[in-house]
Parts: structure tokens; sequence; C-alpha cells
């Protein structure tokens, strides 16, 4: 069974599996993140760097969620 993590975005709580993306967080709870080169199943990197999003205590700018610390 895949770990939960609980995080806020822009003030909305939302709860998501370990290992899922911020931006599809996001779209959970109707936060729209600007994407250029996302396209699910195909290209999940990331490479155009327009989803990148501050994230409170870690010290770059990142698109990708690994825990819930």
């Amino acid at each position: 069974m895949p770990k939960m993590i609980k995080l806020t975005i822009n003030g909305e709580s939302v709860e998501v599996n370990e290992g899922t993306t911020i931006l599809e967080a996001a779209r959970k709870v109707n936060i729209d993140i600007p994407t250029l080169c996302f396209l699910k199943e195909i290209n999940e990197i990331g490479d155009c760097r327009m989803c990148v999003v501050e994230v409170e205590g870690r010290r770059r700018f990142c698109h990708f969620l690994y825990s819930e610390s």
C-alpha cells in the first residue's frame, strides 16, 4: 500500500500517494500550474522548467514530491 503524503498548496490541503508530482497534487485541488512539456505517460521529466515551484524548507525549486519532510 503506497504511503500517503499530506501537503498544502496555496492554502489548499491535499493528500496524495508518495511519488506524486506537485503538478498532479495541485491539479487534484484545481490549482493551475502552467506547463509546456508535461505529457502524462510520455514525458514527466519537466525539462522546460516552467512547472517548477517553491517548496517551503527546500533550497531549490522542484516539481516532484519525494516525501512528506
